[in-house]
């Protein structure tokens, strides 16, 4: 029987999607829908081509033409315009319009700019989600040298990434936010405090819990301050949306042979906390969930905790779990010692939320034991208590 799927979107999650087509035994046609003409882009590199660390090529991750590698069908440089769920037809700018067994939506996501960005004609206000146009990190990089001024708007991991690629390329860096701290969501305030106090040493102004700043005095202003998910060109009238694509742990939506999978993809509230939204290997899991399914599988997508664990102006930093600026959790061990610093959040007797601060070597340790998804993680604890006892002592304390 000849079947057809159709991917719409160029991103992880779309070739995750057809590798796990093919790799599951599905010989039938792939057509990929896309108003790219580049190869596959991971976003989260796009800072350190602008620092300088990578070049172009380094942007795109997947080696080789995987379209032709795993017989795909390629559509484009056009946007998908609709989806009919209930006919089960694609048809995008091009008027191709064309018919589906099985579609995954991959859309992704966009960035939001605030309208009082775009007032001032004169200066160049990016995004770092793109690599050509307007507000890609192409364009951004012509445009940066030494002594100019840049505003970063956006105290998030990509707004700092950036404001340190921006440094280390000679710009005067401002980062501004409304909240009171970086990191709002992922940064206790005590841990954010201590993170503020490196990035002012390296020589940027904060503006944070601020309103309007005068933006005239800037030559370029890079705005990080998060994205909407692709679906426009869906009927919501046919498939459940909400902040994004409703989906359950298989990625199916609500209508037969429709999949969503990525930051365009929303997993619906009874599972959603098993699974971290807005990353690029959650964006893969995802994908390869899809195409397990549509070739016969039953796979649901990988468990990702929400974690964030970077590394800017020679400081480690990881945040595991849930965490806020206040406290939620039942109990709380905190530490600082030596530049170090370690925060652990209990609730209902499981930790809730971590924050470390130059503790690489532990990070990984303490995630999966959060997880608990082998023997190995209590074996591997005995690393963490051996470096820091006074961490032992908060587990023994409760007994984890």
């Amino acid at each position: 029987m000849n079947l057809r799927t159709i991917i719409i979107g160029n991103g992880g999650a779309a070739m995750e999607s057809v590798m796990a087509l093919r790799a599951n035994g599905y010989d039938s046609e792939i057509h990929l829908f896309t108003d790219s003409d580049l190869p596959v882009l991971n976003p989260t590199l796009l800072t350190y081509f602008i620092a300088g660390k990578i070049g172009l090529d380094g942007l795109f991750p997947f080696s080789g033409d995987l379209n032709k590698k795993h017989g795909v069908t390629l559509h484009s440089g056009s946007r998908v315009v609709k989806l009919d769920a209930l006919e089960k037809t694609v048809e995008n700018a091009a008027d191709v319009k064309m018919a589906y067994d099985d579609c995954i939506v991959c859309s992704g996501a966009s960035p939001i700019i605030p309208p009082k960005y775009k007032k001032y004609k004169d200066i160049a206000v990016f995004t770092i989600r793109s690599v050509n146009g307007y507000n890609g990190a192409v364009e951004l990089k012509k445009r940066i040298s030494p002594g100019k001024k840049a505003l970063v708007v956006g105290a998030s991991m990509a707004g700092i990434k950036v404001v340190e690629a921006l440094r280390l390329q000679g710009v005067e860096v401002t980062l501004t936010d409304t909240q009171p701290h970086v990191f709002p969501f992922a940064a206790h305030a005590k841990c954010a405090e201590l993170i503020e106090q490196r990035i002012e040493e390296n020589g940027v102004r904060l503006i944070l819990g601020a309103g309007d700043t005068d933006l005239s005095q800037y030559d370029v202003i890079v705005v990080c301050v998060g994205v909407k998910p692709n679906m426009d060109f869906i009927d919501k009238t046919q498939v459940d949306t909400d902040g994004g694509v409703l989906v359950d742990k298989f990625m199916r939506t609500n209508r037969a042979g429709l999949y969503a999978a990525g930051d365009c993809a929303q997993i619906r509230s009874d599972v959603s906390r098993h699974v971290a939204p807005g990353l690029w290997v959650t964006a893969r899991y995802m994908g390869r969930a899809a195409g397990s399914n549509i070739a016969g599988k039953n796979e649901a997508c990988h468990e990702v905790i929400r974690h964030n664990i970077t590394r800017f102006f020679g400081v480690d930093f990881a945040s595991i779990g849930h965490i806020s600026q206040g406290d939620d959790g039942d109990d709380v061990f905190e530490m600082e010692s030596g530049g170090k610093y370690c925060r652990i959040i209990w609730k209902d007797g499981r930790i809730m939320g971590i924050n470390l601060l130059n503790m690489p070597e532990i990070s990984g340790i303490l995630k999966s034991h959060m997880q608990k998804s082998s023997e190995l993680s209590t074996m591997a604890m005995c690393k963490v208590f051996d470096k820091y006892p006074p961490i032992q002592e908060a587990f023994s304390k409760r007994k984890c």
